[in-house]
């Protein structure tokens, strides 16, 4: 007893092959602006992310700024408060070397 396959058999089955292989490429083009979305937001998030913590250290870099030009008011208006302004340029000092 022997094997045959006839050519419906071969004809039927490489139809079966291209429509497999249709389906496979219809759901990969689908499936890829998915992808590119997600790989488009996450480059978006740790770009934020990073901006947030610059946005951060400008923030700190500001506030002490303001401190400082604080006390120097603060000393040119009374004359006084030579101990704060010292205070404040150790914070600076250490802020700066810190940074």
């Amino acid at each position: 007893m022997g094997f045959t396959i006839s050519s419906d058999q071969l004809i039927w089955f490489c139809t079966l092959v291209a429509g497999l292989w249709g389906l496979w490429k219809i759901i990969k083009e689908v499936r890829k602006p998915n992808q590119d979305l997600k790989d488009v937001v996450a480059k978006h998030e740790r770009l934020l992310a990073n901006d947030d913590q610059r946005m951060k250290e400008f923030e700190n870099s500001n506030r002490m700024i303001l401190q400082c030009l604080l006390v120097i008011i603060n000393h040119d208006i009374t004359g006084n408060g030579i101990d704060r302004m010292k205070e404040a340029r150790d914070e600076l000092q250490d802020y700066l070397i810190n940074k």
